[in-house]
């Protein structure tokens, strides 16, 4: 039995979260990609975890009603977040409202995953981009109990997790808020850990950022220590991700790429902002574009208006440059060649073949 088609997978784990008897697993396959397994002794043929697969059921989508640029008013806090900061406002309100918030953050072993809390100490650790797919877990089953339990709870990831979630629950909770990112594709997990044994760095790295103090910057750390850090343009692993070489089959066909959005709001960089419409302030710390999706999103984005500073734009403008909210990143030439090379001989092989 099969849950989808294989290239159509997003890896979102939504069918492992709903799998009445625990029969479903997440393994990589033989192109590193993270995929579920059935394990066909106990299924029990329910096809639940079919039935509410988002690469089989479309999940409604919300035409977006109003875009802003914005950003956090505390400088030091929009210094070491990704675009301006917005997305840690959110998680702050929600949390002083005893709600609870979930992200992903690395572990000690650098393992991208999605938590939860409701602490304001912990909102750092889910702070910056993310440039590889978070393992989703049974993060779903969790804040499906905390909405049981009448919490108010955010829930902030990529399009397809967003689609999984819905997909999950199968009902809207009022006190449920989504976030999506504007996403650009989700390299494997098993990607990054193969990239950073090939760097054969001296001590084992603690931590990894892709953006913020060193914007663009691929740099892994040993606690404070700088173990490696170079530019996207010179960082192999950095470079093959923006040049559409290491993310999932689904994500060049990616059903979120559009202007319609999944979620309650939409963040991300504001690419083009004052190209067509002049905008007067200072954007050297970053410009979130916030896309208020629903009333809910509206409620949530009123709410915070006091912490940032925001301008109403054009929806159009919001659109204009930022590719990936009107159609899918763009798929290498080297794609196939790349994973046959990964079969043959490792991610190292076959990165430096196809750069």
């Amino acid at each position: 039995m099969s849950i989808c088609e294989e290239t159509n997978c997003t890896g979102c784990m939504a069918c492992y979260n709903a799998c009445p008897k625990h029969c479903i697993s997440m393994n990589y396959n033989n192109i590193g990609i993270l995929i579920p397994s059935i394990d066909e002794e106990n299924c029990i043929r329910c096809n639940i975890c079919s039935k509410i697969c988002p690469s089989k059921k479309k999940v409604f989508n919300n035409k977006i009603m109003e875009a802003y640029a914005c950003w956090d008013l505390d400088e030091e806090k929009r210094k070491t977040s990704s675009s301006g900061g917005i997305a840690s406002i959110f998680y702050d309100k929600i949390i002083k409202e005893h709600g609870i918030v979930f992200g992903c953050n690395y572990d000690e072993n650098l393992k991208l995953k999605f938590s939860y809390t409701d602490s304001i100490k912990e909102i750092e650790k889910y702070k910056t981009s993310k440039y590889s797919q978070a393992y989703i877990g049974d993060s779903f089953k969790k804040a499906r109990e905390f909405l049981e339990q009448n919490r108010k709870v955010l829930f902030i990831g990529t399009p397809c997790q967003i689609a999984g979630l819905k997909n999950y629950l199968n009902k809207d909770y009022e006190n449920l808020i989504t976030v999506d990112f504007v996403c650009h594709g989700t390299p494997s997990q098993k990607y990054i850990d193969e990239y950073i044994q090939s760097l054969n760095l001296s001590e084992k790295p603690t931590n990894i950022t892709f953006r913020g103090l060193y914007n663009y910057y691929f740099t892994l750390y040993k606690n404070n220590k700088i173990l490696y850090s170079k530019k996207s343009t010179e960082d192999k692993y950095f470079y093959s991700f923006l040049n559409g070489l290491l993310c999932r089959e689904s994500c060049y066909n990616c059903l979120y790429s559009k202007p319609e959005r999944i979620s309650d709001i939409t963040i991300g960089d504001f690419w083009g902002l004052g190209k067509k419409f002049p905008f007067n302030y200072d954007t050297s710390l970053g410009v979130s574009v916030t896309l208020i999706n629903t009333i809910k999103g509206k409620n949530l984005f009123d709410s915070i208006k006091n912490k940032i500073f925001y301008e109403k734009r054009e929806i159009s403008e919001a659109l204009a440059e930022n590719h990936q909210l009107n159609y899918p990143p763009e798929k290498n030439k080297n794609y196939e060649k790349f994973h046959n090379l990964y079969i043959k001989y490792g991610f190292e092989r076959a990165l430096n073949e196809c750069l």
